[in-house]
């Protein structure tokens, strides 16, 4: 239930959100630099094609098979979200103006590129910060680890470990694809370590 809870605050208020302020308003947080990174669509392999199978797997292992992991996941996920809607609402950063840039000027014949695109052309450019890609890659590892250091072993070390990569594969991505700022990482990244260290620990408190 927390999970399916979890994906409809996903799915449902994400897109919500995104539809309450008007394309090509918003705050433009690019002063760390951020127009001087590069669009690399190859990023997209993290950004999309690694990305959500973790966090899918992720969650499935945990729902089924470490119900006390699963249960602190789950209220990470819960929590996270709904503080991220919060701050979408009163504090909308879009990233429209380097999309529409990129529209104008496409480049033909990249399978990653045109994933990128197709996000553009469907996804509400609103919702920045804090970054939910980095913020759920980093619950995932985050998970991961507690995982292995309840059970340390050769399996879960390296679960651990390619979650870790895959995390910071997936923070980094965000911004070669122009999908969000810096602060968004760091928002995300910090929003993520500090609800699941907390909720963590309360679960563990409470067996």
């Amino acid at each position: 239930m927390l999970f399916l809870y979890a994906s409809i605050i996903m799915l449902i208020l994400y897109n919500w959100t995104g539809q309450l302020h008007e394309e090509g308003t918003g705050y433009r947080l690019d002063f760390l630099g951020e127009n001087y990174i590069p669009f690399i669509p190859e990023m997209a392999i993290f950004y999309v094609y690694l990305f959500y199978p973790m966090l899918i797997l992720t969650m499935i292992y945990f729902a089924f098979m470490e119900e006390e992991k699963g249960y602190a996941l789950g209220w990470s996920i819960v929590i996270m979200n709904a503080i991220a809607t919060i701050v979408y609402i009163i504090f909308p950063v879009s990233t429209y103006w380097w999309r529409q840039e990129l529209l104008a000027n496409r480049i033909e014949g990249n399978f990653f590129a045109d994933t990128m695109y197709l996000f553009y052309e469907n996804e509400t450019s609103f919702n920045c910060v804090p970054s939910m890609h980095a913020g759920m890659a980093t619950i995932c590892f985050f998970t991961w680890y507690q995982y292995y250091k309840m059970k340390q072993h050769s399996k879960s070390r390296n679960i651990a470990l390619l979650t870790f990569i895959i995390a910071v594969g997936v923070v980094l991505s965000t911004l070669f694809v122009k999908q969000h700022y810096i602060i968004d990482e760091i928002t995300g990244v910090l929003l993520a370590y500090l609800i699941g260290r907390f909720v963590f620990h309360k679960c563990e408190s409470w067996k």
